[in-house]
């Protein structure tokens, strides 16, 4: 489980987030969206502690990795190059086997060899799922998904993010897509106000 209590974030003297209580449960998937700038991405950020908040606490024991909104890759590198990079950073090994596994599931067989810096922006954000698919953990925070992804895309990631659902392991991601996400959350909310608010829509 990931618990979130009292978690709040300024930058300067502006108020981002604001005593956010928030929990994760394990085998759960849950969904932030909200207008640019509401701090979805700031809130991830914070759960990843990959930047400071100014008071409150982030209870987890458990595996994560957080993936950005950016392109998480060397451009100059192939898919594969670029994940044993990644790899390394976590402390874990190239599985030959899965990594070829998930180049079928994503259907991003013919851009194996190809380098990333080429890559369309949907299939961009097909590597980066790659990269979650390949990486051990028992939490996901991604940001924003979905996003250029055509319809097709759209349901494999959805597809894999039902998998690893059934696996016991957690997901919680941002997103402009609130139909989309709604499809696969068990929990939804959105940054009102600096607040985090479930929306039981």
């Amino acid at each position: 489980m990931l618990s979130v209590e009292k978690l709040s974030k300024k930058y300067s003297n502006k108020t981002i987030l604001n005593e956010i209580n928030f929990r994760l449960e394990d085998g759960e998937i849950s969904s932030i969206y909200g207008p640019n700038g509401s701090g979805k991405t700031t809130f991830l950020k914070c759960l990843a502690n990959l930047i400071n908040y100014d008071n409150g606490n982030v209870k987890s024991e458990k595996k994560f990795i957080f993936l950005s909104d950016k392109p998480n890759i060397f451009g100059e590198l192939t898919i594969e190059e670029n994940l044993k990079i990644i790899l390394r950073q976590y402390s874990q090994s190239f599985n030959q086997e899965r990594f070829n596994k998930s180049l079928e599931q994503l259907k991003i067989e013919n851009l194996a060899h190809l380098q990333l810096k080429f890559f369309s922006r949907g299939n961009m954000q097909r590597n980066k799922l790659l990269i979650a698919m390949n990486v051990d953990w028992d939490f996901l925070l991604i940001d924003e998904p979905f996003s250029n992804l055509d319809k097709e895309g759209i349901e494999i990631f959805q597809n894999i993010f039902e998998d690893w659902k059934k696996d016991s392991r957690s997901i919680i991601f941002s997103s402009h897509l609130i139909a989309e996400s709604k499809k696969i959350s068990d929990r939804n909310y959105v940054i009102k106000n600096k607040k985090l608010v479930e929306d039981a829509v």
